[in-house]
């Protein structure tokens, strides 16, 4: 996987090599793996880690775990804790809303602050099935067919070509450790029940989903060019 990657990055994302960029690292399987590709093949980057408090002593030990590793592998690490709760509470929004604009507006301040140029996450393959089957779900227009953008502003998904699968295999062929999120395993969220009922479904009556989603996911984007 890692020439893989590397191979993605001088071609598509080229960019990305002469940038100083933050990478979103939760501690999770997806984002301590891009962030150990990216340490691979030299590039210059930090990583950030939001504590959105959301799950007692699990959310630190997180936190922690992010510390020490960022430590281990000689990387600035940034850290923030926020009362997530109170925040959806006072604007009116989910929880997870509340999450994703507590945690982009910390990443852009940071990038302001600290010249970087972009901010990485570990988005992937089958979150990428997840995002438009949710879409179709709630009815959608061409964006939202599309999936999640490659490249959105600042915001770049250099794992998108890649499966979970594949990540879990290099993690493990490269004695990755990581921090599992027990809210993962619950089936409170439609992204959720989608990842644990619905797609290995799919997946199981449809050879080669992700390749297959892939290729639609092109052709639609040159429809719309």
């Amino acid at each position: 996987m890692l020439e893989a990657f590397k191979e993605h990055i001088n071609q598509d994302l080229n960019f990305l090599k002469g940038s100083r960029f933050l990478i979103a690292l939760s501690g999770g399987l997806d984002s301590i793996v891009l962030t150990h590709l990216c340490r691979e093949i030299g590039l210059d980057f930090s990583v950030a880690h939001c504590n959105f408090k959301l799950r007692g002593k699990e959310s630190d030990r997180d936190e922690e775990f992010v510390k020490k590793l960022a430590e281990e592998w000689e990387l600035v690490v940034f850290t923030k804790e926020f009362d997530t709760k109170e925040y959806a509470r006072e604007k009116g929004i989910s929880t997870q809303m509340a999450a994703r604009d507590l945690r982009y507006d910390w990443f852009n301040e940071l990038s302001t602050k600290n010249n970087y140029q972009y901010i990485l996450t570990a988005h992937h393959a089958d979150d990428n099935l997840e995002t438009l089957l949710i879409n179709l779900s709630r009815g959608t227009g061409i964006d939202g067919l599309l999936g999640i953008p490659e490249v959105n502003g600042n915001v770049v998904r250099p794992l998108l070509p890649f499966s979970r699968e594949e990540l879990e295999i290099y993690a493990i062929s490269n004695n990755l450790k990581w921090r599992e999120d027990s809210s993962n395993s619950e089936n409170l969220y439609l992204r959720n029940k989608l990842r644990h009922d619905v797609i290995p479904a799919l997946k199981s009556n449809t050879d080669n989903l992700l390749d297959q989603i892939h290729k639609t996911l092109r052709n639609l984007k040159e429809v719309k060019a």
